[in-house]
């Protein structure tokens, strides 16, 4: 039995890159980031369902690509919205497993011991995220400059971020804020705790022009 809906919202712009096309469709090797996406989950999770929440004017490119990863027949579109929430929102009306994930469009970097490690907290928890430790030292912002803190009360929050398909739901049911900025800290404020597993180092998000240096170089010697 498939218990896995995965939800990939690959609808946002991705303006911090700077490049003339959305980041998740920006070429390595001739195939979109979103291509190696959808190939590493489809790879660490066992047939997996996908939602690919997108504007309309990308299906078509990416239609090639899914059917080379062999993912047609387990593929749906739902229209992208104008916000993350809105796009997840939408992808979840058609989730029909009793479990969830959502997982950002450029994280093609997953690892099977990641994917693991959350499904064995998932048997027992309806709410699990990856995380990894900082290993930079932090300062925070204040009102005549900045201050030191410790960086081992603070971790990086990676994605797939998984959840029993009914708490989702129920979270997605609160209104928008802007504030939220991830499915975890919607679920929170439901009053739920949220598990963290230890998440992998090379599970990155590719934002930034130095971002993709990266990910083409750990593609080609993948």
């Amino acid at each position: 039995m498939n218990n896995w809906t995965l939800i990939v919202p690959a609808g946002g712009v991705g303006s911090r890159m700077g490049a003339n096309r959305p980041k998740q469709y920006l070429e390595i090797e001739g195939k979109p980031i979103l291509f190696y996406t959808l190939k590493a989950l489809n790879q660490h999770f066992h047939q997996p369902k996908f939602i690919l929440a997108m504007a309309p004017e990308w299906m078509d490119y990416m239609l090639p690509f899914l059917q080379e990863a062999g993912l047609m027949e387990r593929c749906k579109f739902v229209a992208g919205g104008k916000e993350r929430y809105n796009s997840v929102k939408n992808a979840l009306g058609h989730v029909e497993t009793p479990w969830v994930a959502v997982h950002d469009a450029v994280r093609p970097f997953i690892t099977q011991e990641t994917v693991d490690r959350l499904g064995s907290t998932m048997a027992l928890h309806s709410a699990v995220i990856p995380v990894v430790d900082l290993k930079e030292s932090l300062r925070k912002k204040t009102a005549t400059g900045s201050e030191a803190v410790n960086r081992s009360a603070y971790q990086h929050v990676q994605t797939p971020q998984c959840f029993h398909v009914e708490l989702l739901k129920n979270a997605y049911a609160l209104p928008f804020d802007e504030n939220v900025t991830d499915d975890a800290s919607l679920v929170e404020r439901l009053g739920e705790e949220i598990y963290t597993v230890v998440g992998n180092d090379e599970n990155i998000k590719i934002t930034t022009p130095l971002d993709l240096v990266l990910a083409t170089h750990l593609i080609k010697t993948q």
